[in-house]
Order: structure tokens, then sequence, then C-alpha cells
């Protein structure tokens, strides 16, 4: 059984999806399957994120309702270890039983799982996809969004790994200069114990034109850094200046 995660955010716009994506290439740089699951629902990114909107015919609904899997399967022609299930282009498509049956077979197939559910608080299908799943919240350093955060914290599901913070769009400049908390204020608002931090990027924000991050660039180190932390690799945090 592989590593299954779950990527959730308080409020829109803090770049879960993206740190979805960039995850995916982490751990396919260390030689893992990984399979990413849009939830979505009718408003799917991931298959655009990564550049395989254009092959898209099938979806999540597709094979909740009883197609193969590998109808809705589509593997990245630049990165043979990624794959992508496009969330349904409909509203209220996804049974939470379906859900369950297919939640336990991807992850015997696929080394690591990674749920990429929208964003807000209806957490409705959060226990289908299995007591093994580790929650991720992605938030940024403004108030509101770990204030967000806070919010996701009370109402998660208790799973057997603790779910953990994301700081996304860190920029060491605004807690310098004390525009924003610093990073023990925002875990202490927050409820969670942080992962990792990725900085603000360019690259992570033309994900969707270019469909790939250069692994030499410091978002892809702090993904990569992460990824190992989820594979159960002791990774220091570093610096906050070098991050």
């Amino acid at each position: 059984m592989g590593i299954c995660l779950a990527t959730t955010s308080g409020k829109g716009g803090t770049g879960k999806s993206t740190v979805s994506c960039g995850l995916s290439i982490a751990f396919s740089k260390m030689g893992k399957r990984v399979l990413l699951v849009d939830m979505d629902e009718g408003l799917r990114c991931l298959d655009l994120l990564l550049g395989v909107d254009h092959k898209v015919v099938f979806d999540l609904s597709d094979v909740l309702g009883g197609a193969p899997i590998s109808n809705a399967t589509y593997t990245l022609p630049q990165n043979q270890l990624i794959s992508v299930v496009p969330a349904p282009s409909e509203v209220g498509n996804i049974s939470a039983d379906a859900l369950s049956a297919f939640a336990k077979k991807v992850k015997e197939v696929f080394d690591v799982v990674i749920f990429d559910f929208p964003a807000g608080l209806d957490f409705s299908l959060y226990s289908s996809i299995g007591k093994d799943t580790q929650f991720l919240t992605i938030c940024n350093p403004d108030p509101v969004s770990v204030r967000d955060a806070a919010a996701v914290c009370a109402r998660l599901p208790q799973t057997e790994r603790d779910a953990r913070l994301i700081i996304n769009r860190f920029d060491a400049e605004y807690i310098k200069k004390k525009i924003y908390n610093n990073i023990d204020d925002i875990i202490d608002i927050s409820g969670f114990r942080l992962l990792g931090l990725v900085p603000q990027s360019s690259e992570l924000m033309l994900l969707s034109v270019t469909h790939s991050v250069h692994k030499k660039s410091k978002a892809f180190k702090a993904l990569f850094r992460i990824a190992k932390r989820l594979c159960g690799e002791s990774v220091k945090l570093p610096k906050i200046k070098k991050i």
C-alpha cells in the first residue's frame, strides 16, 4: 500500500492545485508512480495544469459509474510516472460508496495517490478515501488564509496520519518586515503542525502554460523536501532566507 494524500484549503486561491501538481513531479523524481485525482466537480484544473486537457474524454464520474479506471486515467507524455483522473464536468456525480471502492483500487496500483479536493468546508466525501489518508492543508501566510486554515483544521476527519500544513507563496521579506505573522504564530493560529514552506514562484504560477517545474528552482527544491518528509525522511527546514 502506497501513500494517500488529500490536499485541502479554506478559501480558494492558495495555490492548492499547483502544490498538488508540484508534489506529483517531486514524487516522480523519486521514481514513484503518482496518480492525481481531481475532486473539484465542475471546476477541474489538474488536466490543464499538467497539459493533458486536450485528451480528456472520460472523467471520474465515468469510473465511479462502472467504466474501467484506465478510461479516465491520463498519463503525462512528458512524465510517464504521473497520471491524472479529471473531475466530473457536472456537479453531483460523485458517490461516496463508489469513491471509496475507487480509492481502494488505485492505492493498490500507484505508489502515491493525491486527491485534490475543492476549497471550502464541504467535507462530505473526505472520509470515503480511507483512514490511511494524510490531509495536507495549503495556506498562504496572509491573515485571512491562516484563519481559513484554522477553520479547516477544526473540521478534518481523524485518520491514522496527522493532518499537516504547507505554507505556499512564502516570502521571507514579509515576515522580516513584520507585515505578516512569523511562522510560529501561523502554526499556532492554524492549529496544524508545519510540513513545509513553498516560496513565491513564477514557475508555479505559470504551470498551466509550461506544465513543468525546473528541478533546480527554489520552488521545486521546497516541494522535493516536502515529498521526502511524506516518505518518512527527516529533512530539516532551511534557513528562512534560503527558502
